[in-house]
């Protein structure tokens, strides 16, 4: 009876995390450390994320922003991996991802290809507000693959650059351009 009752409670925990779950990397991605040279998994999920929202210190603002954000996630995923050589993971292999990746719910909102690399980065409507956030980058020897699910304020989103295991993107606003310039004189 207890093996059972065991058995039960196991089998019910497990199909709430599945259902809770919107996001699933395909074993096939994880398979790919196998043939890296340097690679990195971070699952930080429920529990886990809040507990480690909890060391960053409330009296440091950005700190305080941050474990702000954190409190509103459900999940941050980050693989990343580095070849040796091209070719070691190919396009099919991202394909389980870009296919969960679809609307109506996702929209991809960045998309930048320049000699062998490829940035995607996906949003998730979620009633009247961000719901996740995907972001796929390739390299010839390189894949990166940020998911972030929960509500989102992409304002404040650059703040998790550095912590979690999420690259520093250093991003800003781009200054406009003057005029009287020597750019609008060539004109």
């Amino acid at each position: 009876m207890k093996k059972t009752m065991i058995g039960l409670v196991s089998a019910l925990l497990v199909s709430a995390t599945a259902s809770a779950q919107s996001f699933i990397i395909p074993e096939r991605i994880e398979k790919l450390a196998e043939k890296a040279r340097e690679s990195v998994n971070i699952t930080l999920d429920g529990p886990l994320l809040q507990l480690a929202g909890q060391f960053l210190n409330s009296g440091n603002s950005d700190e305080r922003a941050v474990k702000e954000l954190v409190s509103k996630l459900k999940g941050i995923h980050v693989r990343t991996f580095e070849f040796d050589r091209e070719g070691e993971y190919s396009e099919s292999d991202l394909e389980p991802i870009r296919a969960q990746l679809k609307a109506p719910s996702w929209a991809r909102l960045i998309e930048a290809k320049e000699q062998g690399e490829h940035t995607q980065v996906f949003v998730k409507q979620d009633r009247n507000e961000l719901g996740g956030l995907v972001i796929l980058a390739t390299e010839r020897k390189g894949l990166s693959i940020v998911i972030i699910d929960g509500a989102i304020d992409l304002k404040r989103l650059s703040m998790l650059g550095g912590n979690f295991g999420i690259p520093n993107l250093n991003l800003s606003t781009p200054e406009p351009v003057k005029s009287g310039t020597a750019k609008d004189s060539a004109e």
